[in-house]
Parts: structure tokens; sequence; C-alpha cells
């Protein structure tokens, strides 16, 4: 088992491939890949906590949500940890860290280890940039986790 973990994935191109509308304001098709409920399943085995930071651009959250139920991913995410906006800064990874501290009390139960799952290298970078351990692919995340 692994304490007081908390790993985050970007959606596009890291758990799914999503093709968005024209309009850019609904999903036609999401298409889960290869590896990823093996990597979920196996980090969710080993204590760790699961969220999502990922840019929803103009479609509604309840539509992502939706979305990620019918390929059956969002079963894997504590609500609490699924956090909708840019990732071009640190700010939402911030966010991201402040819930976990209010989940957690307030009150730092040992190291709380971070992670965050994503294909993109800019994003990574901010996320490291606010103490997120970082890695490229789902299958990877465990690996990270583990080196911590």
């Amino acid at each position: 088992m692994i304490a007081n973990a908390f790993a985050f994935f970007d959606i596009g191109d890291t758990l799914a491939l999503v093709r968005v509308s024209a309009a850019g304001n609904s999903i036609e098709e999401i298409i889960v890949l290869p590896d990823v409920l093996h990597a979920l399943e196996e980090l969710r085995a080993e204590g760790v906590c699961l969220g999502i930071l990922s840019n929803r651009g103009n479609i509604e959250e309840k539509i992502v949500n939706e979305a990620l139920e019918h390929v059956g991913l969002l079963p894997f995410f504590e609500p609490d940890l699924i956090l909708y906006g840019p990732k071009n800064s640190t700010q939402l990874f911030e966010c991201a860290a402040g819930v976990v501290h209010k989940l957690n009390g307030g009150i730092q139960h040992g190291q709380q280890i971070l992670l965050f799952v994503g294909e993109n290298a800019a994003e990574r970078s901010f996320a490291q940039a606010a103490n997120f351990l970082v890695a490229s692919h789902p299958r990877l995340a465990l690996a990270a986790l583990r080196q911590n």
C-alpha cells in the first residue's frame, strides 16, 4: 500500500481519445486508451486516491462526467478530486493540492504524495513547479509513486 498518495489524470490523450464536436461544446466520441483501466485498477488496489485535472473547454462538466461514466472511467475517481480548468500555470495544480489538504482535515498526516499524469510536457512542468511528481502515461504512475 502507498499511504497518502493522490494521483490526478488528464483526460484527453492520457486516459482516452476524445473527439469533440465542431462547435466545441459536446463530446462526439471517447475511447479509453490501452492499459488505462489496468493502471487505474492497480493504483486503486495500492490505496491511491484518484482524481482528474483536465481542461474541458466549453463542454459542460455534466457532459464530460457522463462521457467518462459511459466508458467506465468515472467510478475510479473521487468526486471531490475531479477539477476542471486550464493547466497553463500552476493554478489548477495548487487548487488540487488545496483540496487534498482540506480532505485530510487541514492537518498533514505524514507526507502527502501528489502525482500528475499527463501526456503534455508543458502541463507536467507546471505540475512539477507545484510540487507534484509527474508521469507521462498511466502505466508509469505506480512506478513514479513507488520511486518517491
